[in-house]
């Protein structure tokens, strides 16, 4: 097998940060909409969700919300760059 399952799990991270960002987006969104209800991302059931815990947007948590995210998500991107960095290496030493 090329890839272990690290290419996987950083994979699947990424798609979860993603929606999360997008869930905050959303929510950011639609702060001043009459009747908006805030949604959360259910990392188990993995989809957006009605948030239980507030009727209504908080801006700046939304945003310290956004700015976690981006730093994980930012994360995620070097370790899975940081693999493929490592099998271009050894693609390239096996050329030698």
């Amino acid at each position: 097998m090329i890839f272990d399952p690290t290419f996987n799990n950083i994979e699947q991270a990424l798609k979860v940060s993603s929606a999360k960002q997008a869930v905050s987006a959303h929510n950011l969104a639609n702060a001043d909409t009459p009747g908006f209800e805030p949604m959360e991302f259910d990392e188990t059931l993995n989809k957006a969700v009605k948030r239980q815990d507030s009727k209504r947007v908080v801006v700046e948590e939304e945003m310290s919300e956004l700015s976690k995210n981006q730093i994980k998500y930012s994360a995620y991107v070097k370790l899975i760059s940081a693999k493929f960095s490592i099998l271009r290496n050894i693609v390239s030493q096996g050329r030698k």
